[in-house]
């Protein structure tokens, strides 16, 4: 196992807390498909052969709903509290606390398989962006990209979040998502969401002009349980969030009328208070409250084809258990991380003092995610447990787990496994649908 800081990334990247803009030159772009992948993680395997060569990923193929390319692979080996301590190096400070707080988790690893993959369109657009888009606003934005990961080859720890923040969604999706809050003795109830959400950024259609500043729009309401529906939401979501402002409005039932309310991102609360706002999709940002640090890139352990957690024939009670998910649904895989420090800047609050995320090279995506409180003590953690879909092509962070190890309670959101129907992904509606005349109208129609 090699250890540290990988020498690709220590030659790629310069150690700095603050966003410089950072776009690079034809020659240093050149390397995109040939010694970096088409988005730029390092195409070779490991030295030890622990972590494979990439090879394009899955190949676009048919997937029909509870299919898992690797179901055939064995595991490599389990961590238990007993031997966690041995494979510390590839352990976030996270799994370390989990080990500590539950005695019965463990972690199943099981080999690596690179299976992103995406629409070419996308792998070209990310190579544009290489040589011609730089940060704006003190790294609050960047210009001037419609498409692909804006920094493939990235200067700094802002870079490397706004690849996460943007990555490639498809245009669209609407359907059905699932959480489960859970109380310290394992009970647990479930809320059941409608989400109808459309990306300016990334259709494959969009240029910096059309998009005109915009990520994304969307809907989104809460069928279940009866204490909490009848409320829904509608979000315009720019990409600079301190430029522009977040749009949100509200329809609730008894009330019978939309309204417009303030911004509800950052350390906003959800379920239960047991995540925050900014916590969706591992994180949404906006980046101002926080200095970003890149601390450089290592090999370790992190989710990665977690196919079995959303396999149709199980039920939510088979994945939520008391203290931690079923871990024998869980996959890891050993895979080399962007790894990411954000500290509250002097001035500004938030009950997440300090956080360092994990991103995976090929990726991009948030897998992990360690929190710390006001008063510097590890408090939460987190983990994405992302798949391919082959057929798309897309890789979705569906399953997220969020734990509060200080009150033993967590919950996993984004749970699709008892719907009827899948998510329906490259849905697309025009920016104009997402009106707050709309929202009533959303908010009351029964969707099938």
């Amino acid at each position: 196992m090699k250890k540290g800081i990988a020498p690709l990334a220590a030659a790629l990247c310069i150690l700095l807390a603050g966003p410089a803009p950072a776009k690079v030159g034809a020659d240093e772009a050149a390397q995109l498909g040939h010694e970096l992948t088409p988005l730029g993680a390092e195409t070779a395997g490991n030295a030890q052969g622990t972590i494979p060569k990439w090879s394009g990923g899955l190949p676009k193929a048919d997937m029909p709903r509870g299919s898992n390319p690797y179901a055939s692979d064995k595991p490599l080996y389990t961590i238990t509290a007993q031997n966690a301590a041995q494979h510390g190096e590839i352990l976030t400070e996270g799994y370390k606390a989990l080990f500590k707080t539950f005695p019965d988790y463990k972690m199943i690893v099981y080999p690596t398989h690179r299976s992103a993959s995406y629409p070419q369109w996308f792998y070209d657009a990310t190579r544009r962006n290489a040589t011609s888009v730089e940060l704006t606003d003190n790294g609050y934005g960047f210009c001037c990209a419609a498409q692909g990961y804006p920094f493939p080859i990235p200067k700094n720890g802002t870079e490397v979040m706004w690849n996460h923040i943007m990555r490639y969604n498809t245009r669209g999706f609407r359907g059905y998502l699932n959480s489960a809050a859970t109380a310290a003795d394992g009970s647990f109830v479930v809320q059941r969401d409608y989400v109808e959400l459309a990306f300016m950024y990334n259709d494959p259609t969009a240029t910096p002009d059309s998009i005109k500043g915009m990520n994304l729009y969307a809907f989104q309401k809460t069928i279940a349980p009866p204490n909490l529906a009848g409320e829904a939401h509608l979000l315009h979501v720019p990409i600079d969030r301190i430029a522009n402002q977040t749009n949100v409005w509200v329809y609730n039932n008894t009330v019978g009328r939309a309204r417009r309310i303030g911004e509800v991102g950052y350390d906003n609360p959800l379920f239960d208070g047991l995540m925050t706002h900014d916590q969706l999709d591992m994180f949404n940002g906006p980046l101002d409250r926080y200095t970003i640090k890149l601390v450089g890139k290592k090999e370790m352990l992190i989710p990665y084809n977690s196919y079995r957690l959303y396999d149709p024939k199980l039920k939510y009670k088979d994945i939520v258990t008391r203290g931690h998910i079923n871990q024998d649904l869980a996959r890891y895989e050993l895979h080399r991380v962007w790894v990411i420090e954000a500290s509250v800047k002097p001035g500004f609050a938030h009950r997440y003092k300090k956080r360092v995320f994990y991103l995976d090279e090929d990726l991009w995506i948030v897998h992990a995610q360690d929190i710390y409180d006001e008063r510097d003590q590890f408090w939460r953690t987190a983990e994405s447990h992302s798949i391919a879909f082959a057929n798309v092509p897309v890789v979705v962070n569906g399953v997220q787990v969020h734990y509060d190890l200080q009150s033993r309670r967590y919950v996993v959101i984004n749970l699709t496994n008892e719907e009827r129907k899948l998510i329906e992904y490259d849905w697309k509606a025009e920016p104009s649908y997402f009106s707050p005349a709309t929202l009533k109208r959303f908010a009351t129609t029964a969707q099938q």
